[in-house]
């Protein structure tokens, strides 16, 4: 007897289907979010490819109802790059990323060196407040209320869009 799970053909075919429709349908965002975290095409291409290559173990989370496909796939992206950012071999690596020219976002611009850091770290590396609090020596209220001014600003100047 074989202990393993067996997929029926038609039932993996139709994942790679919906895979291949959500690809379609989602790849160019997601690279453009992930070429704003590593800065590299290639490299943003290599995790793109490695998201979607989980994508067919994702199709009934995918699927439920009421679920932004988009914000899972960005999710899962983000879940791959937080390996993105311990395979930064060094300090000297880590504070070249931390100072990459992030004047294509026009909101981080807006933030203080502190507030930046602390946006980044949760949005881009996945990190907890109580992980960026031992790390800056910070309390963890401190880096909450720092993450909530981020998203201020955020909420700000979206709405000063709309208004123009």
């Amino acid at each position: 007897m074989n202990p393993q799970l067996q997929i029926s053909a038609p039932l993996a075919q139709s994942k790679l289907a919906a895979a291949r429709n959500l690809y379609n349908s989602y790849a160019a965002k997601l690279l453009g979010y992930i070429f704003e975290v590593v800065q590299n095409k290639l490299i943003a291409e290599q995790y793109l490819a490695a998201v979607f290559n989980d994508v067919p173990n994702e199709i009934e989370e995918l699927s439920k109802a009421g679920v932004n496909v988009l914000c899972r796939l960005q999710v899962m992206a983000r879940q791959k790059l937080a390996k993105f950012f311990e395979t930064l071999d060094n300090d000297t690596d880590r504070k070249a990323w931390q100072n990459m020219p992030w004047v294509n976002n026009k909101y981080i611009t807006l933030m203080t060196p502190l507030q930046q850091q602390v946006f980044c770290c949760v949005y881009y590396q996945c990190k907890t407040t109580s992980h960026i609090a031992a790390e800056l020596n910070k309390t963890d209220e401190e880096i909450r209320k720092t993450l909530k001014e981020c998203f201020t600003i955020i909420r700000n100047g979206r709405n000063n869009e709309r208004v123009h």
